[in-house]
């Protein structure tokens, strides 16, 4: 929360940061006025009524509201995470303006609204996924991390990586950001390098350092979910007999391999696991097979294949192999299908929407301090 609320502070102008005690000129300027009569300044709005209009909002007009005045700022600071768990799933595009220049993040709801931000720092980066509402990006030169929340613009930072390993591409490359209250650091940033097979562990700064962890089993993917961490994990060279594993991180890193009855018996090529609430997914990344997707039943610890109920989700899936599964509410306006998003529909197995790269609003509220 105090990153979100150094940015809402930095946005507010001289003007605007005065307290609703300051002088009359200034307080008459906020006054709500009807046909013939002045009500009262902007900041005495009951809160609820505040509460009410704020969640009306996109997450764009939700940085205007939160630099109106100070009671407005309050109020969105202290309901950031509900707000921004109820927002849609955005389009996002990062573009180059030259080699010499930042970077623009450009974020687009489902209305058509941009959202464009420059991303300080950026030069000679290149991006490589998404996590917890964080950008992550590579620095080809220094071979060192930088995260940036385009929203918040709030920025993490971990070290220069020793070791020699290609980060380009998809799908050769999955992180997890999390916090551990058992880390003197509040971020870990844990990255997975496919074709190494390699799990890289750093905590956040600059004074840091990479604990890298050898596999002798292939680990796909990495996920958290409701405070753990989980891999598919399969036999070295094999696309058959894979697992679902936890990987805990002290005293120091080890895979846990979790007694489940069955995996799906079907081939995943390029294979991911996400996640809604209290459910865990695990499903294809691959255009044909977007329909083979599992729950996990923790009751049973055994898969069972998605059905379509009352409560269906929508499958959101991007070309770096970031997805989420969002609830009805947040979807159900995307179905016009806006520019640069592809809609699948597989009778029975669920909705599916596909672009090169999503944005969640609501994962930003999942790492919690």
């Amino acid at each position: 929360m105090n990153s979100v609320r150094m940015v809402m502070t930095r946005r507010m102008s001289r003007k605007q940061n005065h307290d609703d005690a300051s002088s009359s000129s200034s307080s008459s300027s906020k006054m709500i006025k009807t046909d013939d009569v002045d009500v009262g300044p902007w900041s005495y709005l009951n809160h609820d009524v505040l509460l009410l209009v704020l969640m009306q909002l996109g997450v764009i007009d939700f940085l205007a509201f939160s630099g109106v005045c100070k009671t407005w700022r309050l109020v969105a600071i202290s309901n950031w995470k509900t707000f921004m768990a109820s927002k849609s799933p955005m389009l996002l595009r990062i573009s180059t303006r030259g080699n010499d220049k930042d970077k623009e993040c450009c974020l687009e709801d489902s209305q058509g609204r941009k959202f464009k931000t420059i991303l300080p720092r950026s030069v000679g980066s290149s991006f490589i996924g998404l996590t917890c509402g964080y950008l992550i990006f590579f620095r080809e030169k220094t071979y060192d991390f930088w995260l940036v929340n385009p929203i918040t613009r709030h920025e993490l930072h971990f070290p220069p990586v020793p070791f020699d390993c290609v980060f380009f591409g998809t799908p050769k490359f999955t992180a997890v950001l999390v916090h551990s209250p058992s880390i003197s650091s509040m971020h870990v940033l844990i990255m997975l390098n496919i074709i190494r097979n390699e799990i890289w562990i750093s905590r956040e700064g600059e004074e840091g350092s990479w604990n890298r962890v050898a596999l002798l089993i292939d680990v796909k993917y990495l996920h958290a979910f409701k405070g753990k961490i989980y891999t598919l994990c399969c036999k070295a060279g094999s696309l058959k007999g894979r697992h679902i594993c936890e990987l805990t991180l002290n005293p120091k890193p080890k895979m846990k391999w979790l007694k489940i009855k069955n995996f799906p018996k079907q081939t995943f090529l390029f294979p991911k696991l996400i996640s809604s609430g209290e459910k865990l997914y695990v499903m294809e990344n691959f255009s044909v097979y977007f329909h083979n997707v599992h729950e996990l039943d923790f009751d049973k610890m055994e898969w069972v294949r998605f059905q379509k109920t009352t409560d269906e989700c929508g499958f959101f899936l991007s070309e770096f192999r970031h997805g989420a599964v969002v609830k009805p509410e947040l979807w159900a306006d995307l179905q016009s299908q806006p520019e640069g998003c592809n809609f699948f529909e597989e009778e029975g197995h669920g909705k599916f929407f596909t672009t090169r790269q999503w944005y969640f609003p609501h994962e930003c509220s999942s790492l919690s301090p």
